[in-house]
């Protein structure tokens, strides 16, 4: 059975981009490959800025897990399940 490709970036936005500072500097980037496209599993990876990602992960991790569980009820409706890696623009800088 083939699974329709459906991609949660704009929704993720949506949810995460009010708890930012600067939501333009926001990057979200879906992580799976183009034959991975209609598989059940989407990995999404979500940037910003170093003083924005406290904010969006929250005091022991509340905020990320809440932005996970929102994604993911989401995208149930389309019989699939969202991944989500939180990460900062310095976060790779040595």
């Amino acid at each position: 059975m083939e699974m329709e490709n459906i991609d949660l970036t704009e929704k993720i936005r949506a949810i995460v981009g009010p708890l930012t500072k600067r939501p333009e500097t926001l990057l979200i980037r879906r992580l799976d490959k183009e034959e991975m496209l209609t598989q059940r599993e989407q990995h999404y990876l979500v940037v910003c800025d170093d003083e924005d990602l406290g904010r969006v992960i929250g005091r022991h991790g509340i905020n990320s897990n809440a932005i996970r569980t929102l994604v993911n009820v989401v995208a149930r409706k389309y019989k699939k399940s969202a991944y989500l890696t939180f990460e900062s623009f310095g976060q790779n800088e040595d």
